[in-house]
């Protein structure tokens, strides 16, 4: 009895306690976006109390979880990846399986930090899978908007916007998840989706999403901050001055609450990058200065090569060339080391917009060439990445069909006994054929209706061959013929004559940037090369003096319509130059 009785009094003095830990962790994954240098601080505070109480290993992981979130948001990007690797490696010896998905999610935000998208893509590809095999809804979405982001920045359109919609249908179930973890709010996934729509050219739509992200309850501290400079720049886009006006006044009386110095030199960087697209140049060569000051005192290399790019585009608008060629080539160089790709073709772009402007245009296309040599090389080094991530994903599968192999079932001594459940079985199995054969007599064929889909126009028939053939496996090879080089009279007669050269499953279409775009379904790229030949002997007498080729390119499993337009744009400019060159 005296047993019993000190038993329940201890039960009785920890149950408030755990429920007092429980409700701090909550608060914490409450405020750990919105204000994560308050929450850092709360968190070193509560960990010596954790370890006092003799907490549970579910507590430990949810608080180290919030630790790994709050450096990702103070840009403390080395300090997540440790912390993330070693709490993942204490779930796993602990059996709490759950939270390796939630710890794979924010080494993979703090790799995209650094611009290593191959190391996040992959963290992130195993966090969603994980995700759903564990019924883990928080961190699902988490993975999602995280890979949502990946593509829209890499333009693979149709994967991103496949990933912010799930996230946006799975985020209602994060609110009912029996195990609290931590969920990023639902206006990051609205901001995710307007940069998307702004992308895909749906301005206003893509304006009314991010204005939608304002009026939630989580909307406060940072990521409100990143909300009204996101919300300014898509405003600006759609010439919503006044709206874009009030949100920049709004964001600068909100930086200085800002606490730590990374965060608010992020956010000079964002407010500058806006002061330049409304003509502030001196304002934002000022924010950049500050920010660059942080960014190099804290070895932020990507941080750093991107503020550098901007503000040397400011000098060179402001006629400072020296200056400005002198830091964009700086950035170059970081850029190459580090195999930044993205941040090289931004640089390449600007650096050939300025020589067109001063009418040189040998230097210019010098540039152009190098940025499609960067935008050939970071797709390449992304198609690498994604065969990695299939395989990967194949041998999971295999390990899943060799674990989950059937047992072969042992048949007991006393079947006699199952012979009248066995009769009756069969007899249900009649009974069944019966009844279906009688309904299909009895139904009438029923009639086509030639209204019931309107056509297809011709980039949705091209969109739905690509998806055909990435499901069925056949090939297409796509044609780029540049208008630039042909007389403009003749433009009509060379369609019919490519028309009546083309087979009937070919699509040929006349696109707005002066270029002849063909699409040849069941077509290798051997086979394409015959039909080049064929089309060039059309083209050739068409042509203003030049002798233009044909950019080429065949589907590869991960493109989209625009990046096989864009690799054929790419291999037509390489074939030109190699012309030039002979």
């Amino acid at each position: 009895m005296d047993f019993r009785f000190i038993v329940l009094c201890l039960s009785l003095w920890l149950t408030p306690s755990w429920a007092d830990t429980m409700a701090d962790l909550d608060k914490l994954a409450e405020t750990v976006y919105q204000y994560p240098n308050a929450t850092l601080s709360k968190i070193t505070d509560l960990e010596p109390t954790l370890d006092k109480d003799n907490s549970t290993p579910l507590q430990q992981l949810r608080l180290a979880l919030l630790k790994c979130e709050a450096y990702v948001q103070l840009g403390e990007n080395e300090a997540a990846i440790n912390l993330a690797r070693m709490s993942d490696a204490k779930a796993k010896a602990m059996g709490i399986q759950q939270a390796s998905p939630y710890f794979f999610n924010c080494m993979a935000a703090a790799y995209i930090d650094y611009g290593d998208l191959r190391q996040a893509l992959t963290l992130l590809d195993t966090s969603i899978f994980q995700s759903r095999e564990l019924q883990q809804p928080q961190s699902l979405v988490n993975g999602l908007l995280l890979r949502g982001r990946i593509d829209t920045h890499i333009e693979s359109q149709s994967s991103a916007l496949e990933d912010l919609r799930l996230a946006q249908d799975v985020y209602p179930d994060t609110l009912q998840q029996r195990r609290n973890w931590a969920t990023p709010p639902q206006p990051y996934i609205q901001l995710a989706m307007a940069k998307l729509l702004r992308h895909k050219g749906a301005l206003n739509q893509s304006f009314n999403t991010a204005k939608a992200a304002l009026d939630s309850q989580q909307t406060t501290g940072k990521v409100r901050l990143t909300v009204l400079l996101t919300l300014a720049k898509i405003a600006h886009f759609n010439q919503e001055t006044k709206f874009r006006d009030e949100m920049i006044l709004e964001a600068k009386i909100l930086i200085p609450e800002i606490a730590t110095a990374t965060e608010l030199a992020e956010s000079y960087t964002e407010l500058a990058e806006i002061e330049f697209l409304r003509a502030n140049n001196k304002s934002a060569a000022q924010l950049l200065d500050i920010a660059l000051n942080t960014f190099n005192k804290q070895k932020k290399i990507n941080d750093s090569l991107r503020a550098s790019r901007l503000l040397a585009q400011i000098q060179l608008a402001n006629g400072e060339e020296h200056e400005g060629l002198s830091l964009m080539q700086q950035a170059i160089v970081i850029g190459e080391r580090t195999n930044q790709f993205d941040e090289l073709i931004g640089c390449y772009q600007v650096l050939s917009n300025y020589f067109v402007g001063k009418g040189d245009f040998q230097r210019a296309y010098q540039y152009q060439l190098k940025r499609f040599e960067s935008a050939q090389s970071s797709y390449e080094f992304l198609k690498d990445t994604r065969l990695l991530q299939i395989k990967a994903q194949l041998g999971r599968y295999q390990q899943l069909s060799q674990n989950n192999k059937p047992h072969p079932i042992k048949l007991n001594a006393q079947i006699s006994d199952s012979y009248g459940l066995i009769g009756i079985l069969i007899l249900f199995l009649i009974l069944t054929i019966f009844i279906l054969l009688s309904r299909y007599r009895s139904i009438p064929t029923p009639k086509v209706d030639m209204h019931r889909e309107a056509p297809l126009n011709v980039d949705e028939k091209m969109e739905a061959l690509l998806t055909s053939a990435k499901q069925i496996g056949y090939p297409i090879t796509i044609l780029l013929i540049n208008q630039n080089h042909l007389y403009k009279a003749d433009m009509e007669l060379l369609v019919n004559l490519l028309n009546n050269k083309l087979r009937q499953q070919d699509i040929l279409i006349n696109t707005s940037s002066d270029q002849i775009l063909i699409m040849l379904p069941f077509t290798s790229l051997k086979g394409a090369q015959i039909i080049a030949k064929q089309l060039e002997t059309i083209i050739e007498p068409m042509q203003n003096g030049h002798k233009a080729p044909l950019g080429m390119a065949v589907m590869q499993h991960h493109d989209t319509l625009t990046s096989l337009i864009k690799r054929a744009s790419v291999d037509q400019l390489s074939r030109y130059n190699g012309q030039l060159a002979h």
